[in-house]
């Protein structure tokens, strides 16, 4: 299945200039490694200026105590998958990973997890969102904290293969060195102790559609239909949602246009081009995390959910297409049911161009 021209022309629009500020970044943290010099001055280390380039962003998000250093472009890993915990005031998680992690957890290759694996959490703090209490919708507040995984059964092998890093706060600090026997000593044992029997990784993650799942799936009657790259998609937010049908977790998703525009505080209103996604999983509790109270997605994907905006095809209908695949065949919603989206979202945050969920919003060094 292929989206239709004036779907494509969509996707694909995007007035934002692709992360320019995290290049220049790079450039800045380069150029400060490179002055503090080297043992030979006279033959620069270029494997050393390139690995500075790929690893660093600004100064404040160097390398951890324990040498772990901060991976660059986090914010644009795949998702693995989410989490809600109570602990510590509450707080929301995405867990993201690379390349080699996104394949691993989509194929349940996780026990092992493969070499090069590296797993991030990104966590928000949680606040209500009071456009939608009537189903008690949880969404992130202000940022917290990067978290890291890196499996490198060579450098690592006495910890179990793994080693761990955080950064905090808006400037993305790393922890003082009098504070790495807790943060990297404790998770060392935290995690050989707890779960080692899951190659040190405590979040099992949920099952994601294949592209060939997305492929087959039937457009709405309204002629939405979900985008090729979908599960691509880089994460814009997450929610927990309590209703009577139980606990639910969303990852929300977005193609180039909302996520730059997302990131760049422009969302109201969003930029023509703009398509949203969710991806909704029910909810339990992880039996491994030893956090009382914790949820996670469990099972298959229960819904995936879509909004793409064009003033030129929906103005009538508040500038937005609705389009929702859902429970065990992923059907396409109804022609009523869409009705029902347009009723719904222009009568109860028109105000907020028509989208309900609160964004994840990032420190400026991420967007």
């Amino acid at each position: 299945m292929t989206l239709n021209s004036s779907d494509r022309e969509i996707s694909q629009t995007s007035p934002y200039a692709r992360r320019t500020r995290s290049v220049l970044f790079a450039l800045t943290a380069l150029a400060t490694v490179l002055a503090c010099g080297t043992d030979d001055e006279d033959e620069p280390d270029t494997d050393t200026e390139a690995a500075a380039l790929a690893a660093y962003t600004p100064a404040s998000m160097g390398t951890n105590a324990n040498g772990v250093a901060f991976p660059m472009g986090v914010q644009n890993w795949g998702v693995v998958s989410a989490i809600a915990r109570p602990d510590a005031m509450g707080n929301l998680r995405v867990l993201l990973g690379n390349d080699i992690a996104v394949e691993a957890a989509r194929s349940g290759n996780i026990n092992p997890w493969p070499e090069g694996t590296m797993l991030s959490h990104l966590v928000w703090g949680v606040e209500q969102n009071p456009d939608d209490p009537a189903s008690a919708t949880v969404g992130p507040a202000a940022f917290r904290t990067v978290t890291l995984m890196v499996k490198d059964s060579t450098k690592y092998a006495a910890d179990g293969n793994w080693a761990y890093g955080r950064w905090g706060g808006e400037m993305l600090m790393s922890p003082a060195a009098d504070d790495t026997d807790l943060m990297n000593r404790g998770c060392v044992n935290c995690h050989t102790e707890s779960v080692a029997d899951k190659d040190m990784v405590f979040t099992d993650p949920p099952t994601f559609p294949t592209q060939a799942d997305i492929d087959a799936l039937e457009p709405g009657a309204n002629g939405v239909e979900p985008p090729a790259g979908i599960l691509d998609w880089n994460v814009l937010g997450v929610a927990r949602i309590s209703n009577p049908n139980g606990q639910q977790i969303r990852v929300l998703v977005g193609n180039n246009t909302a996520v730059n525009a997302s990131r760049a505080g422009q969302t109201n209103p969003w930029p023509d081009g703009s398509m949203i996604s969710h991806f909704v999983w029910g909810a339990g509790e992880n039996p491994d995390n030893g956090i009382d109270g914790a949820l996670v997605p469990t099972g298959n994907v229960a819904a995936i959910t879509l909004m793409q905006r064009s003033e030129a095809r929906y103005a009538e209908d508040g500038n937005w297409a609705y389009g929702r695949w859902a429970g065990a065949d992923l059907a396409p919603l109804a022609a009523d049911a869409d009705q029902g989206c347009v009723d719904c979202h222009t009568a109860e945050v028109s105000d907020r161009d028509m989208v309900f969920s609160r964004m994840g919003e990032l420190p400026d060094l991420l967007k």
